[in-house]
């Protein structure tokens, strides 16, 4: 039996898998797949709207956007809006602060600057100054403008974990002291788990290269540290691994991950919030049942850890009068879907020597019958190679994050550590989801897929496509496209998930916005 540290089986966008039969289960961490994209509104015509939208909610007491009644308030979410804005041609053109909603969003954003140069509102530090600086940077540098931006630049750069760090008692996000060795070095977190991600560590270093940081600073060369080792990918350079941790070793994947630790009791285990993903597929021929569990009381997906699911699939196959099941007892593999925890899931594949397939979808469902919420629920199918090793599985938002920081930190396109992120990204590219996640933190990942694409300048990638051809595809035209059939006729754009703030409707018009403003000039 294997329980392993990464990704489930999913077929790449658009690819097919080895062992895929034709009733290959998608189950929520499944493979994406684009649909026939029918051109609506152009990018202008979306642009035009969102703005229109977003000026008729903004507050008019504060000037910001997405203001709680109650508190706190983040500057993040109007620094996002405000950069859309600021991109688009007629509203900068000539100074944007004649613009009187340009002008009080600017007010409101640097009333919520701290005297310790950060700009938040008693949560968030990191995310929220590191937005809120790639928003100011956009307008003309006034000397007044220069001394906030470099403020707030130099309290990022004290919450960034390294020999730089700046501890904090009593402060939630306060990085720690840590030399390169440590798996936390180089990167910037939300606090709450005592660990930097590379979301987090994504928005800072685009905040230094918004700020004209050089890339040859100190902090822009200890964040490379940390991204690499979010990297799943063995490859070695000149006789050194690109990514040292062991979670890493041996890995053909070139995207990544979200953290190299859960939190910090678990130091160097490594996240993904997509889970696992089988990789060096070995074994003679089997079966893989995928299995999604229902909704409990409350409404929300039941989870199973990891070890409880393996230990009833092993009861009922010890307890089993079929020698076919039997003879198998405690050898299968179980690999987690979406995980927060990186130890329990809603979702999950498992993997079996046994061949017939209703042998399996019986197993599984007698075994979870409490748990499953239809029989759509279980779903198998055929596999030329059952076995192989589980490791963390890199996923779309964070793969064009940390392909975006490549750049920014100013690795050319031969570099290895870019050249396998853009293999990654030619096999599972897709607008119509967040592959690996489907539609969770969806419109995050539009913001960082076009932010990445355009920092590459090419409007056309080589995308795999069935049978492991390459097709051309322009990825602004199919972006705008996609975005066009999400948005609202009020310009707003539709909710389709609730995770990481995505219902909120001012949040994700943002994100469409500034993912538009990019994509634009790609069409």
């Amino acid at each position: 039996m294997a329980l392993g540290q990464g990704g489930g089986v999913v077929v790449p966008p658009g690819a097919v898998s080895p062992d895929a039969g034709d009733e290959a289960m998608k189950v929520h961490a499944g493979e994406a797949k684009d649909p026939e994209l029918i051109p609506g509104r152009s990018a202008a015509e979306q642009a035009a709207k969102a703005i229109a939208y977003l000026r008729s909610v903004q507050d008019e007491k504060t000037g910001g956007w997405a203001i709680p009644p109650q508190g706190p308030t983040f500057p993040a979410i109007t620094a996002l809006v405000l950069s859309g804005m600021l991109m688009e041609p007629g509203v900068n053109a000539g100074d944007p602060s004649n613009d009187p909603g340009v002008k009080r969003a600017v007010e409101f954003i640097l009333s919520k600057q701290q005297a310790d140069g950060g700009i938040y509102d008693r949560l968030l530090p990191s995310y929220n100054t590191a937005i809120s600086i790639s928003a100011l940077a956009k307008l003309p540098r006034t000397p007044e403008l220069q001394e906030r931006i470099d403020r707030a630049i130099a309290f990022l750069k004290s919450l960034q974990y390294g020999e730089g760090a700046q501890v904090r008692d009593g402060f939630a996000e306060s990085a720690a002291v840590v030399d390169r060795t440590h798996p936390f070095y180089g990167g910037w977190g939300y606090g709450r788990h005592g660990r930097p991600d590379l979301s987090n560590s994504g928005w800072a270093v685009e905040a230094m290269k918004d700020a004209g940081v050089d890339p040859s600073d100190a902090a822009f060369q200890r964040a490379l540290v940390f991204i690499q080792r979010t990297q799943m990918t063995g490859a070695s350079v000149d006789g050194k691994r690109i990514n040292d941790m062991p979670y890493a070793a041996e890995s053909t994947q070139g995207g990544f991950i979200y953290a190299t630790s859960v939190n910090r009791a678990t130091i160097g285990d490594g996240q993904s919030q997509a889970g696992e993903f089988v990789e060096s597929l070995s074994g003679g021929p089997g079966v893989i049942g995928a299995v999604r569990l229902g909704k409990g009381a409350d409404g929300k997906p039941i989870v199973l850890t990891g070890n409880e699911l393996e230990r009833r699939i092993q009861l009922y196959m010890k307890q089993s009068t079929d020698p076919a099941v039997n003879n198998q007892a405690g050898n299968f593999m179980v690999v987690l879907g979406p995980s927060g925890d990186g130890t329990s899931a809603s979702s999950f594949e498992v993997h079996f020597p046994i061949t017939e397939p209703e042998k399996v979808r019986t197993l599984l469902w007698d075994t979870l019958s409490q748990e499953l919420e239809n029989a759509a629920a279980v779903q198998v199918r055929p596999a030329e190679r059952w076995q192989g090793v589980s490791r963390l599985r890199a996923y779309g938002s964070m793969s064009y994050a940390g392909f975006k920081s490549l750049l920014y930190a100013g690795l050319k396109k031969d570099d290895p550590r870019v050249a396998a992120a853009m293999d990654w990204i030619q096999r599972n590219y897709t607008v119509e989801e967040n592959p690996g996640l489907g539609t969770d933190g969806m419109y995050y990942y539009y913001v960082v897929m076009a932010r990445a694409l355009h920092a590459l300048g090419q409007p056309t990638l080589d995308v795999t496509v069935a049978g492991g051809e390459k097709s051309a595809r322009n990825w602004g035209t199919d972006l705008v496209a996609r975005l066009s059939t999400l948005q609202n006729e009020d310009g707003s754009y539709r909710s389709v998930d609730d995770r990481w703030m995505e219902d909120n409707t001012v949040l994700i018009t943002a994100y469409g916005l500034v993912a538009l403003q990019h994509a634009r000039g790609e069409e």
